[in-house]
């Protein structure tokens, strides 16, 4: 990370300073005291580090370079009882213990739990390096384990809240859709797709489909879209009801609901009458459903 890149990470992060972000960058950089050569035996993995899979073919080439150069950037740590827990820098700091390193670089920076397991966060989604199960399961610990609420989530992490909302929605899949997201068998475009039905079975089935298959995010959701069940030739065995396809008028609303709530709505019309149902996956998302409505 370049240095003014590492001046904004810092800036988002460390909310509460008073300091500027030019302050805090130049203080990082100059100040030597913050900038130190910590003993590996004193560091611990973060506990509550968002990233629960590290490919070892990464770390190793990670270590590899960091043999031949040396670290270019510090990892960040908390001080607690004369260890340093690691905030931001874990893949650093396994890659410097694979090379059976007794020193690595650390910037010492004062924490509490909730902004240690935020920066680590952070860091990880700014530099695009978890994958979106472990993206959702950060955000479900972060509600869980502070009370926060999704609103809140999304303004520590810098994202809008609908997209939050529909992060946390991946964790609804079956275990085997989630792994499939993680080992990068199916991309997040797909599990979207797979969301928007409702039967675990029938997702599990066509996430099969799509790794046996090979299928494209479009073509999976020309499979489930309410056109191609309405053909009889979206599910099988007859197991897809035929459904009248929407008007445009109708799609338009659905989309614009879709959008002011930041969750699934659908509108079944039928006639002069219909019902739209909206779904919320938590008491939490309900609520914040509830405040868009009134």
């Amino acid at each position: 990370m370049t240095k003014k890149a590492l001046g904004k990470g810092l800036g988002a992060i460390i909310s509460m300073s008073p300091a500027s972000v030019e302050d805090i960058e130049n203080n990082v950089v100059n100040n030597k005291d913050r900038v130190r050569d910590l003993d590996m035996s004193k560091i611990i993995p973060n506990p509550d580090q968002p990233r629960s899979y590290f490919d070892e073919n990464e770390i190793t080439g990670l270590a590899e370079s960091i043999n031949a150069v040396g670290i270019i950037q510090p990892i960040l740590v908390r001080e607690k009882d004369g260890l340093f827990i690691i905030i931001a820098g874990e893949r650093r700091y396994r890659a410097c213990k694979l090379n059976e390193m007794k020193k690595i670089k650390g910037i010492v920076i004062e924490a509490d739990e909730e902004q240690n397991f935020s920066m680590a966060l952070i860091e990880n989604i700014q530099r695009e390096n978890l994958n979106a199960i472990e993206e959702a399961k950060a955000y479900k610990l972060m509600i869980n384990r502070f009370k926060m609420k999704q609103q809140d989530v999304a303004k520590r992490v810098g994202k809008d809240r609908t997209t939050v909302t529909n992060t946390l929605r991946l964790l609804n899949l079956p275990e085997e859709v989630q792994e499939g997201i993680i080992d990068k068998r199916i991309s997040a475009g797909h599990a979207k797709v797979l969301l928007s039905l409702e039967d675990p079975e029938k997702q599990l089935r066509l996430f099969n489909d799509v790794v046996e298959k090979g299928l494209s995010v479009r073509s999976l959701e020309q499979i489930v879209s309410p056109e191609k069940n309405s053909n009889g030739t979206g599910g099988k065995n007859g197991e897809q009801k035929a459904v009248q396809a929407k008007s445009p008028q109708i799609k338009k609303m659905e989309e614009d609901l879709i959008t002011k709530l930041g969750t699934k709505v659908e509108i079944r019309h039928s006639g002069s009458k219909g019902r739209i149902e909206i779904s919320y996956y938590s008491l939490d998302d309900f609520e914040r459903i509830m405040e868009k409505i009134k």
